[in-house]
């Protein structure tokens, strides 16, 4: 940290000191001496980048320093304040699942996965595995996206 960032840094905690509000631009120039904003406003942008005050763009008055802020304040008091409590374990019990409970699960015939098997026999055994009305309604659905897709061509 430059000497002048450090001045405008504690022209910064004063102000909050005395004022109870952030300080505008011109208050931080007239305490630093500065005559210029824009040197303040640069000084004030490196602090931020750097992590030594907080500010809320496009706000006022919302300048802060990190080292006087209530929030680090609290968070200090919290950590020595902070008492370990003692953890207890849940209880996890276990019920079996009576037979007459358990639910009906239908498995579908799966396809052999031989490799000796081309791709267009697999799908002659998928389909002769399936009931006609299942047939027809994959074609129905088959058709209809045929239909569409010759509408966009």
């Amino acid at each position: 940290m430059t000497p002048k960032q450090l001045k405008v840094l504690e022209a910064i905690e004063e102000y909050w000191d005395t004022k109870h509000c952030g300080p505008s631009l011109e208050a931080i120039a007239s305490i630093v001496g500065v005559s210029s904003r824009s040197t303040i406003h640069s000084i004030v942008k490196r602090l931020h980048e750097d992590g030594w005050i907080t500010m809320q763009p496009k706000r006022w008055r919302t300048i802060m320093s990190v080292r006087k802020s209530p929030l680090v304040q609290h968070q200090e008091f919290m950590a020595v304040a902070e008492v370990k409590e003692e953890v207890i374990e849940p209880t996890v019990i276990h019920k079996p699942i009576e037979p007459e409970h358990k639910p009906n699960i239908e498995v579908e015939k799966k396809i052999s996965t031989t490799d000796d098997m081309s791709t267009s026999d697999k799908k002659k055994e998928w389909l002769a595995g399936m009931s006609e009305s299942k047939k027809d309604d994959l074609d129905k659905v088959i058709e209809k996206h045929l239909t569409n897709v010759r509408r966009y061509e």
